[in-house]
């Protein structure tokens, strides 16, 4: 079977890490690479063998030979170029968030209808060994009925920050990034703890959100500083970093060094939530991108509660499974063997499975709708300070 020959849309952090993938999965040809910036085309060109490069990620479209696009590039750009995409019969990957709204969301899940393409979003933590190893407990019924999960991503200093003007990125342009850290690492959260619940229906959410440390003239020195190893994800840098190295020539790095400016604010730094849904399952989501904790509490946490036991996905022993709990609350636990493909390895392995026909996309777009439909409830809350109906 021919290749696929895939291009890649945004050479940085993300763009690269997509490119390891489709080189670990096989069965690709990074057939070309757009970037604004020209040293981010030629890095990735030297390290993977493209031979065709643009600035403008539209200039692939019109290429016949290009069958599929990896887009890394800011939020506000996926949905045009996802659409433009489909348009020219490509197949599409796509960084999370989906887009930068339901409404966007639900554009892109017609067009995908419309031209029969695979849409797949590169929800990063539903490919980790840990979360792999976690979901297939759950299914498996280990754990019993799932009917409640705690998940957070809560970084004590990592803002990103891009080399805008005055330091500033489009991370702090709502028009640009539709949010600050929910549609950063909390959608990236959100997806998994829905996934492991079983997807169910989402009712209400109550939410709130704080912008605390980026305003300007409010930043610590520290803020910016992310500590990547701390981020619980030691198989995936980027994972930890979700937001370095997008494509559009604005953020050549994703974080300032210590002590530079932080640029106006208009997106929150910090994010709580509560959610209902259908059957009576409930969530508790946090984020941040800078608050004030024990450092110890830097990084990720993902348990699901169910009726026979427990999963926690993040330890330092790996993912564990509880069950057997005494009447003093003792458990047995059992380490979760964790699979051999994981990360972008698994993740490109599943979009070429996708393409083949061989499989349904485990984030296509009407996950993506929905998952954005979440993300507007969040923001609604926060906004009204009530519970808010997701729809």
């Amino acid at each position: 079977m021919a290749a696929i020959r895939v291009a890649i849309l945004g050479a940085g952090r993300p763009g690269v890490r997509h490119a390891e993938g489709f080189k670990a999965a096989g069965g690709f040809e990074i057939a070309a690479v757009a970037d604004l910036i020209p040293q981010r085309r030629k890095t990735i060109m030297e390290a993977f063998g493209v031979k065709k490069e643009v600035a403008d990620a539209l200039d692939v479209m019109s290429d016949a030979g290009i069958d599929a696009v990896s887009i890394c590039l800011p939020n506000h750009l996926h949905l045009p170029v996802a659409v433009a995409a489909l348009r020219a019969k490509k197949h599409v990957i796509c960084e999370t968030p989906p887009t930068l709204s339901a409404s966007e969301a639900r554009k892109l899940l017609t067009a995908a209808a419309k031209y029969g393409r695979t849409v797949l979003f590169a929800a990063q933590r539903r490919f980790g060994g840990a979360e792999q190893a976690a979901k297939q407990a759950v299914d498996k019924g280990y754990i019993g009925d799932a009917y409640h999960a705690r998940a957070a991503w809560m970084r004590t200093r990592g803002i990103p920050v891009g080399s805008g003007e005055g330091g500033v990125g489009w991370y702090f342009d709502p028009s640009k990034s539709g949010g600050g850290v929910v549609l950063d690492l909390g959608v990236q959260m959100l997806d998994l703890a829905h996934d492991l619940l079983g997807r169910p229906r989402p009712v209400s959410v109550f939410a709130t959100m704080s912008d605390h440390f980026h305003p300007a003239g409010r930043l610590p020195a520290a803020a910016v500083s992310v500590n990547t190893a701390a981020d619980d994800h030691p198989a995936d840098d980027s994972a930890a970093v979700s937001s370095e190295g997008t494509g559009d020539g604005s953020d050549a790095d994703a974080t300032t060094p210590s002590g530079a400016a932080a640029g106006p604010s208009g997106v929150e730094d910090t994010f709580f939530a509560l959610m209902k849904f259908e059957g009576g399952k409930t969530l508790e989501l946090s984020s941040s991108w800078a608050i004030n904790q024990p450092p110890t509490q830097n990084g990720t946490i993902c348990r699901v509660h169910g009726t026979e036991g427990a999963v926690d996905v993040y330890t330092r022993q790996g993912p564990v499974l509880h069950r057997k709990f005494s009447q003093r609350g003792d458990s047995r636990e059992t380490p979760l063997k964790t699979p051999k493909v994981t990360h972008y390895h698994a993740m490109m392995r599943h979009f070429r499975e996708c393409i083949q026909g061989k499989a349904q996309p485990l984030v296509g777009p009407d996950a993506g709708a929905l998952l954005m439909a979440m993300v507007d409830a969040i923001y609604k809350s926060a906004e009204t300070g009530k519970s808010v109906d997701v729809r």
